[in-house]
């Protein structure tokens, strides 16, 4: 994939670079030549976390939330980035109160926003911000959920919801800056980072490492219910190249896209193919009765095994920290979702989009390249 052609070099400025996401971002403009984005500059709170190489890339570790505008302005200058032309925001922190969550994610968003103003002002082309299906309610049931597949233009749920606030604060910032802005909506993201809140994949790949190594079959740690449903999946990489195709593109400024990988996703059709990628025999699920009730609490199970996993590490000589880098708690509820969550990707087709991923192989590309960073073994 490439951008749209410019007459002048593009330059990029990834906030949360170190997330799922913000890692998707960046492997994405690396592949692009040096004529269209010339500077990948990266910014996050901690150090980067993958290791990286590509001599247009600078990173900036700095706490945005504890940091002064002009403090951060002040990093931004010792990488010009007065030349910056596209801003993409992944940057979150999750706070159990709504209210709280809405607070700091608004702050760091308008942070974002007012730096990027402040420094690079009319060189500025489009900014992009990825939300996601929160936005329909998908986390809160199917009471306060718009019918599905969602579509863009669905109404909004009473109550706080941080997106709300980020959608609107960016589209008032285009409008008074005169950028364009671009708006994505994944779901259930696919990828690989170090320490990133909505860790699914890497929470899969160490149960499924844990199971491995006491001889025990794959058991889906869900229940019935959601062993069935239809829940979209989105590849970090397919998110960050729609996101790059939908900010480089006249046609698409100012709008706002679902996007996922496009193919009908059930646990039940994925579940055997990690089992076969793991190296597990076929073992057929037994769900109780109850057809909420899950086979196992994913995130007390992985606390009574944290000493199994311990051996795994130390006798592949894994990345140490590897076990925190999972969400227990996030995954746990991800695997006992009992209703479908889906989006309607017409939009995105309409305005040319046309690639579907396999979300199997995202997956499986996403435990390869766990295996070179030594999380699993």
């Amino acid at each position: 994939m490439s951008v749209s052609a410019s007459s002048t070099t593009n330059v990029a400025c990834v906030w949360g670079a170190n997330g799922i996401s913000g890692i998707g971002m960046i492997d994405t403009l690396i592949d692009q030549s040096y004529s269209e984005f010339s500077k990948i500059i990266c910014i996050s709170r901690r150090p980067m976390q993958i290791n990286l190489t590509d001599d247009r890339i600078h990173f900036i570790s700095i706490d945005v939330m504890e940091a002064s505008i002009d403090d951060i302005v002040d990093e931004l200058i010792k990488v010009d980035g007065r030349t910056i032309t596209h801003m993409f925001h992944y940057a979150y922190i999750s706070k159990m109160d709504e209210t709280e969550q809405d607070h700091v994610n608004k702050v760091l968003l308008q942070k974002a926003l007012d730096v990027t103003a402040k420094i690079a002002g009319q060189n500025v082309k489009c900014v992009s911000l990825q939300t996601g299906y929160k936005y329909y309610g998908a986390h809160k049931g199917p009471q306060h959920m718009p019918t599905q597949p969602f579509v863009e233009d669905a109404p909004r749920h009473e109550g706080v919801n941080f997106y709300y606030s980020q959608e609107d604060l960016i589209k008032e910032y285009a409008q008074k800056n005169k950028w364009n802005y671009s708006i994505t909506r994944p779901n259930l993201i696919i990828g690989v980072s170090k320490g990133n809140f909505m860790n699914f994949a890497v929470s899969l790949a160490i149960y499924a490492s844990v199971q491995k190594e006491k001889g025990e079959p794959l058991i889906f740690p869900g229940h019935e219910l959601a062993w069935n449903i239809v829940l979209d999946h989105s590849s970090s990489l397919n998110n960050a190249r729609f996101q790059l195709w939908a900010a480089t593109n006249g046609h698409t400024a100012n709008e706002i896209f679902n996007i996922h990988n496009g193919d009908k996703v059930q646990f039940r059709i994925l579940w055997p193919k990690f089992e076969k990628y793991f190296g597990f025999a076929h073992h057929e699920q037994k769900f109780p009765e109850n057809k909420m009730a899950p086979q196992l609490v994913l995130f007390e199970y992985m606390t009574q095994n944290r000493a199994v996993w311990d051996e795994v590490v130390q006798r592949h000589n894994l990345d140490q920290a590897s076990f925190d880098y999972a969400t227990w708690m996030f995954s746990f509820f991800l695997l006992n979702v009992p209703y479908n969550i889906e989006g309607d990707l017409s939009k995105a087709r309409k305005y040319g989009w046309t690639t579907t991923v396999d979300t199997a192989d995202a997956y499986i590309q996403c435990f390869d390249r766990l295996k070179q960073m030594k999380v699993i073994p």
